[in-house]
């Protein structure tokens, strides 16, 4: 079968594997309907984050059971699922306190996670224990329920945050991961604020919080006004890169979540604010326990589905990565970017 690997030579490429096949009794094969492109593949393929050789990437899957163990009873011939990618090994001292989001495997070297260190999505088929697949609800989208993963990271990322109805929200960015977070908050009840610097997100975002502004603006006029209503309890940093942003509206007593990717980003923090503030850094780490409450969520907000924008075939990566990045990675050209979720569909 065809697969999107990372490659020793530091890029993605469309590459031949064998096709998987249930081997042990608790194995689910999947026949992949799609599979997003999350912000942290762009962050491996634009240089931000290492990639591991050899491993087929993606991570965010939902498909068909067309295979099934002697051993399963989660899941039948033809269902319709969704794929947990972390695998969390049940052994190790994390996982043995139940903290599973934390796991490291049963060799200490890291969970097993789909497109990261072991084979994932970004391939017609996929296999996996029955643990880590989701039966969807009757009647959810292909395009809602391709959501259900980043949005059980958003959802995780709230309750660490203790998010009530009372907060006021700032979200820096309006990306997929961004955009979720504004559904969930204004669910919630908060009042929601946000900040894109791409036009077409910017539009988008606007069905989704009270006030959405470029971060610019967020600095200047539009910022002295909105300073007049006071400062946010909560400040989730979606880019990987607004910790100085997130600093100057944070509210005395307030959390900042630093949710985006970017492991080249470094920021000088002065201790002594954050203790005569009060003011708390959320880590989150990987989701726990929140899978299923981002399955009801889906299913109770079939509107989610709306945010899957484009849809390409595994062979026009290319063209799909490019304008996600929002430029050519050989040549740096600037490319139009107006898309919000992007998936492989098969």
């Amino acid at each position: 079968m065809e697969a999107l690997i990372w490659t020793e030579h530091g890029r993605l490429e469309l590459g031949e594997q064998e096709c998987p096949s249930c081997c042990k009794p608790g194995d689910v094969k999947i026949r992949i309907e799609l599979t997003g492109i999350c912000g942290t593949d762009l962050a491996v393929i634009s240089g931000k984050e290492p990639g591991l050789p050899g491993v087929i990437r993606g991570h965010e899957a939902v498909g068909t059971v067309v295979e099934i163990g002697a051993a399963v009873n989660r899941v039948q011939l033809g269902d319709r699922v969704v794929v947990d990618p972390n695998q969390s090994c049940g052994a190790c001292r994390f996982c043995r306190k139940g903290q599973l989001h934390l796991c490291i495997g049963p060799d200490g070297q890291g969970m097993p996670i789909a497109g990261l260190n072991i084979p994932g999505t970004f391939a017609p088929y996929f296999v996996t224990n029955e643990s880590f697949v989701h039966k969807l609800p009757e009647g959810m989208s292909w395009e809602a329920a391709v959501l259900v993963e980043p949005l059980a990271c958003v959802l995780h990322n709230f309750k660490e945050a203790g998010v009530t109805p009372e907060d006021r929200v700032l979200i820096l960015g309006s990306g997929p991961m961004g955009l979720l977070c504004q559904i969930v908050s204004r669910s919630l009840g908060c009042i929601t604020m946000a900040t894109e610097i791409n036009p077409y997100r910017l539009s988008l975002s606007r069905r989704f919080s009270e006030e959405i502004t470029t971060p610019g603006e967020l600095a200047g006029e539009t910022g002295l006004r909105l300073r007049e209503s006071g400062k946010y309890d909560v400040v989730i940093d979606t880019v990987g890169t607004q910790m100085g942003l997130a600093e100057q509206w944070i509210e005395r007593g307030g959390r900042i979540v630093p949710f985006g990717i970017n492991g080249g980003y470094q920021y000088l923090l002065t201790p002594t604010h954050y203790t005569q503030n009060a003011v708390k850094i959320i880590g989150a780490g990987e989701y726990l326990n929140t899978f299923e409450t981002a399955l009801q969520f889906a299913a109770n907000h079939p509107d989610l589905a709306s945010l899957v924008t484009k849809r390409y075939p595994l062979k026009h990566y290319e063209t799909a990565i490019h304008e996600l990045l929002g430029y050519e990675l050989s040549t740096g050209h600037i490319l139009p970017s107006e898309t919000m979720k992007t998936v492989f569909a098969f």
